[in-house]
Parts: C-alpha cells; structure tokens; sequence
C-alpha cells in the first residue's frame, strides 16, 4: 500500500466525510424530491380524469336527458299523426321546433336535434330548422339505434358542414341515437341529439390551453378502442396515439409505460366511464414530471459545490491543527537521547485538542517513567550482578564445607566408603551448580536437585536429628525460577529451626490454585517471633523505597533478599508469604500468579 502523510489522510478523511454527507443529503433529496413529485402528479392526473370524465358525462347525459324528454312527451305525439308522416306544414314545423327547444332547456343542452321517419323526412330544430330528405349518411346510426329497442347509441367525432353558418369550415359534433316510439310504444322513427365536440370536451380543451407548455396529454376512447379525443387530428397520429390504448389496456389505475411515439418514459393515468363506455388517458412524460425536481438539482449541486469549497478548507485546517502538534513532538522524540530523557517538558506546547494534549501529557509521563525505569534498569543490574556475587559467596560457606569434609572424615574412618562416594559426588555437583554463573534462571526441577543434594549434605551432618521431604506436583518442575532461590529459604530453616530439641523436619511442597501457584519452606523449629517478623517486614519496605541489594552476610542471602530476586523475577505475578504456621512453627512461600490472571 501506498504511505501518506498523516495530514493527507486526515485531510482526506475530512473532505471524504465532508462529501459523503454531502452527496447523501443530495441523493436524499433528488429521490426524496422526485418521489414526491410523482405522487403528486400521479394523483394529480388522477383527479384531472375524474373531473374530466365528470363533464363529459355530464354533457352526454344532458343530449340523452332531451333525447328521453322528446321520447316520452305527449305533446310530440300529440303534434304527430299516428302515421308519423314528418312531410309536415310549416305550422306543425314550428311547433315541433318549439317544443324541442322547450324540451332541451334554457341552458341549450343539444345544439341540434333531428327526428327521422321510416319514410325519408328529417325533422330539424336547433341549429337547422327545417324539414327535408334524409341523405344516407345517417343510415348506419338509425338502423343501430332500431336494434338498440330504446337505449341509447353515441357516434363517433364527426365533422360536418350541414350545422354551419358558413360552408367555409365544418364543425365537429358528437350525436346520440335513440328509437322513437308513438302513443303505442311501437317504434315510428329515430331521435337524434347533437353537441359540438368543443362543448362536450370542454375541460379537456380549457385544461390544455391553460397549460400549454406542461399540459399532460388526454386521449379519449370508445368501448370499441377508437379515439374519440382529440378528435381533429390526421390518420397518421389517431394510429400513433392508439398504440397506448392497447399498452394500457389493464385494470391499473396508474402505470409506467415507454411511450410508442417518443420513446420516452411516460406515467399514465387511466379512468374507465362506466356510463359512457369511454376510456380517459391522461399521460405525462417523467422529464415534465421531474423538472422541478432538476431545477431544484441543479440549485443543491451549486449548494453543494459551496458547502464543498468550505469543505475542503475546514478539512485543511482541521487536519494541520492536528498534524502541527505531531510533528513538534516527532522532533523532539528526534532530539531525545537516553542522558536527555525528561528533561524538556513537551506540556507546555500550546494544543487546542484535547486528545492531543492527552498524548502531550502521557508523552511526557513516558519520558518520566522511562527515565525512573532506565535508573531502575541500571540499579536492577547491579543489584542482579551483587546478588548474584554473594549469592555464591553464601553458597561458598566454609563452615558448610568444613562440616562436609569432617563428616566425610569421620565415614571414611568408619569405612562407611559409599555414603563418602555419595557425600563427595553431592559436593562436586554442588560446587558446579553454584560456581555456574552462565545461567542465572533454571527450571524448578533444577533448582530442587540442588536442594535436595544439600539436605543431604545436611542430614549426614546431623543424622537422626535432621529430616526432610520434598513433594512438589510434576506440573510445576518445568517452571523457570532463579537461580538459588528456595536454597536460602531452607538454609534459614534450618539455622533457626534447629533452635529446639531435635528431630528437626524440613518439608517442601506445592500447591497449586485456580489462578496461582507457590512452593512451601516449613520446618519445626519455634518460628518467627514477632520482632523477626517486623524486622524483615521492615526490611523489606526499606529495600522497596530505597532500590538496591541490601548488606548480605556471608552465611546466606537472607529472607529480604529472596524476596527482592523474587520480585525483580515476578514483578507483579509475585507470591511471598512468610509467617508461622498453626502449630506455631516458620513457614516461608514463594509463587506467583499465572500471567494470563495477572493481566486480568
């Protein structure tokens, strides 16, 4: 991997997060924003189709309500023959005219209405008053509105040119057809009411002139799928706009759909007329829809081009704020030397964050425990090197050695040769084991054989009077221990447990805890009196103010300096106990705690 200054990384950091909560709280919005602008124009163009269908309905059901009216009055057939010959005279003319327009309304709710005859006649009103022949062009529509047996018949968008005041522009109109019956309910003829397309689709019409720019578009079809709205357009865009009826052609009120004309994503609203069979399409494009929301995009990337800016300056700044104090410590870590060490305070530096003034403050606690470490180094050294010279000075002991050899003489003169064999291999590997200054830490199996050959010694010495057993688990014979360092314990048994009337006992064993473990020195001699105990309790506070190997006689190392050999070994793992034990007798432990428990 590539290094980088910590400032780079820092910096980087910054401005990364900087970004990323930037960018987020940008996406957020984008997809937040456009979300809620399609909802919203998704139930927009769901209301524009209802209000749509409202008023289209409204307006047809107005030329059905005429087309009822004219059906069921009297007074129509009153005006009639009962052959229902519309060949009539212009007096009957006038009056059926009269009562059409008396029957749709002040409010005008057909522009025209027709009424045909089996014979040929068309009887006009509205409009185009008049009586005259019948063109075949309205064939079609009668003969459906016969076989209909009285409901009603909607057309197509038509344009014509026979309702115009002028013969210079037609004008579109949507009828609807009904059977006509007489006083007998025999059919006689056929009613025809017509509005113009203008008036029916007039919502439609309003709404796309009032937003011309953003209008969605409304596309109108019958049961059968023809368009019915827009209905003045060419062939060629009524069969591009048929393609989304049949795309839509589902029970969804709402849908996404890719536009047959443009290609474009499109969401569409559609309504069926339940009364009218028609089809409301209302479609608008996802760019039109999304817009603001990209208006809005643009002003939030300017926004956040700026937040960046001070992003990248605020990240700067931060990341040297907290890079120059690093460096003023990495130069004077550069100048520190071992004879240096805690003299040049670093906490005096200014720092305005407090983690690093924390590192400023533990900085210079380091350099103060590092110095007071280096000098408990050097004094442990010493300490280990004098230690270990009277060590095995007290080992050397002359009366130890001047006992020996008398004890070898006097079982030699009694031809006693094997136990001198024996007593004479036990001093050579003696003298070996503490003349051996290559090693100062051994196993505890080493250091209990060296135990174990001087008790010997010991016990030729003093035969019958002195008796000793060792029992330690095998578990803890591979455990590293100093060199000499149960030794002394049990040549202080021994020197003062003596002080009673023998047999004298010297015991060695183990024990062996959850979290722990300690070898026991016990004789049974009379123990520690109390001013030993304080003694040795004082001595051992002192050495621990005072660091350093205390005075040492030549006859031993002293329970205080078992203790300091044993403490520079444990450290805090340490286990030294000394006392009585409860019969009254000296009892001396050493252990320590298992490493894993001590860190605990």
């Amino acid at each position: 991997m590539k290094t980088r200054s910590l400032q780079s990384k820092l910096f980087i950091a910054y401005l990364g997060m900087a970004c990323l909560i930037l960018f987020s709280f940008a996406i957020f919005f984008y997809v937040f924003a456009s979300g809620q602008l399609k909802k919203s124009q998704i139930s927009a163009m769901s209301t524009l189709n209802s209000t749509f269908q409202s008023q289209v309905d409204s307006a047809i059901q107005n030329l059905d309500t005429v087309s009822v009216n004219i059906n069921y009055s009297n007074m129509s057939k009153s005006v009639l023959d009962q052959k229902f010959d519309l060949n009539i005279s212009d007096e009957m003319l006038s009056a059926m005219s009269d009562l059409f327009i008396s029957l749709s309304g002040t409010e005008l709710k057909a522009d025209q209405v027709n009424l045909y005859d089996f014979s040929g006649y068309v009887l006009q009103a509205g409009l185009s008053t008049m009586v005259k022949k019948s063109d075949d062009s309205h064939n079609e529509w009668i003969q459906k509105a016969r076989e209909a047996n009285g409901k009603k018949v909607l057309t197509a968008p038509y344009s014509t040119y026979v309702y115009s005041k002028s013969a210079r522009y037609p004008q579109w109109f949507i009828s609807l057809y009904r059977s006509f019956t007489n006083q007998y309910g025999r059919g006689v003829g056929v009613i025809e009411t017509a509005k113009q397309c203008k008036s029916i689709f007039k919502s439609i019409i309003s709404y796309e002139k009032k937003n011309h720019g953003n209008a969605a578009s409304v596309y109108v079809f019958n049961e059968s799928g023809d368009l019915i709205y827009p209905y003045d357009i060419t062939a060629d865009d009524t069969n591009d706009i048929s393609k989304y009826y049949k795309l839509t052609d589902s029970d969804q009120d709402t849908l996404t759909i890719q536009s047959p004309v443009t290609d474009q994503k499109e969401y569409v609203s559609r309504l069926n007329s339940a009364y009218t069979g028609y089809t409301y399409l209302t479609i608008q494009p996802e760019s039109v829809i999304l817009a603001p929301a990209y208006k809005m995009l643009k002003i939030l990337l300017a926004v956040v081009a700026t937040f960046l800016a001070a992003a990248i300056i605020v990240s700067y700044r931060l990341s040297r704020s907290v890079v120059k104090p690093v460096k003023h410590l990495k130069h004077i870590i550069q100048r520190m030397e071992l004879d240096t060490l805690g003299q040049e305070k670093v906490t005096s530096y200014p720092v305005s964050v407090n983690e690093l003034e924390e590192l400023y403050q533990a900085f210079q606690l380091m350099s103060d425990n590092l110095k007071d470490s280096m000098t408990q180094l050097n004094e442990a050294k010493e300490q280990e090197m004098k230690a270990r010279s009277m060590a095995l000075q007290s080992q050397i002991n002359p009366h130890f050695y001047y006992n020996s050899l008398s004890s070898i003489m006097v079982l030699a003169e009694n031809g006693d040769t094997d136990t001198v064999e024996k007593m004479c291999r036990n001093l050579s590997r003696i003298m070996r084991y503490i003349t051996n200054t290559a090693e100062t830490t051994v196993t505890l199996r080493e250091e209990l054989d060296y135990v174990q050959k001087y008790l010997y010694c010991m016990k030729v010495r003093y035969q019958s009077s002195l008796n000793y057993s060792i029992d330690v688990d095998e578990s803890l014979l591979d455990q590293p221990v100093p060199k000499l360092i149960i030794q002394p314990i049990v040549e202080n048994a021994i020197k003062y447990g003596s002080d009673c009337e023998p047999p004298w006992t010297i015991t060695i064993s183990s024990t062996i805890n959850q979290n722990s473990w300690q070898i026991d020195v016990t004789d049974t001699g009379p123990g520690f009196t109390e001013k030993a105990k304080k003694k040795i309790n004082s001595d051992i506070m002192n050495a621990i103010r005072n660091p350093g190997m205390p005075a040492l006689k030549i006859n031993g190392l002293g329970t205080v300096n078992v203790f300091l050999r044993w403490k520079l070994f444990c450290k805090d793992d340490i286990i030294f106990r000394y006392g009585n034990t409860a019969d009254g007798h000296g009892i001396v432990s050493i252990g320590r705690y298992f490493q894993t428990d001590a860190e605990e």
